[in-house]
């Protein structure tokens, strides 16, 4: 019984380490994917969890609301234009064809009637990101999907153009 109970307790001291090998990269690198399995975290994460209340939406852990009570840093970073906004979440869809197909096709979901559209001329050379709101296939005034930006790969000299469109993952599907 005194050899099984001396076994016994050299497994439980084995499974508790100290603080310090608890927090080594190589540990929170581990902890912190297997924290993520449910919800994505952005790279600023960490920085965003020490600063903010944290929310789960569409699959990503997203900074709210500051903890501070007071907005004095915030409204002192606007003042100075340097605020920042991480929207890494956001999709980017990439589609690749012939281009008169592809504007063939992309006319459907957006109309002229809103101003800009894929077929834009500064924006079809690749020099300029272009902004739109999407529509459901064909129901330009009721189907309204929402806002997203595009910008063109400029051309190769190949009638195969690449376009790459960042939609809000709510729009993704």
């Amino acid at each position: 019984k005194q050899a099984e109970k001396a076994v016994h307790q050299k497994e439980e001291q084995s499974k508790t380490k100290c603080r310090k090998a608890r927090r080594r990269h190589i540990n929170l690198v581990a902890e912190f994917n297997h924290r993520q399995r449910k919800n994505i975290w952005l790279e600023t994460h960490i920085w965003h969890a020490k600063r903010f209340h944290m929310v789960k939406k569409w699959g990503y852990c997203l900074g709210n609301s500051p903890t501070e009570k007071s907005y004095r840093a915030c409204y002192r970073a606007m003042t100075k234009q340097c605020l920042l906004q991480d929207l890494s979440y956001y999709c980017c869809l990439e589609l690749k064809g012939k281009e008169n197909e592809l504007l063939k096709q992309l006319a459907r979901i957006c109309s002229i009637d809103t101003g800009l559209t894929f077929q834009e001329a500064s924006c079809l050379s690749g020099r300029f990101e272009g902004s739109l709101n999407l529509y459901q296939a064909d129901r330009y005034p009721e189907g309204m999907l929402g806002p997203v930006t595009f910008i063109w790969k400029p051309r190769d000299g190949s009638e195969n153009r690449q376009l790459w469109i960042w939609v809000h993952p709510a729009l993704k599907q």
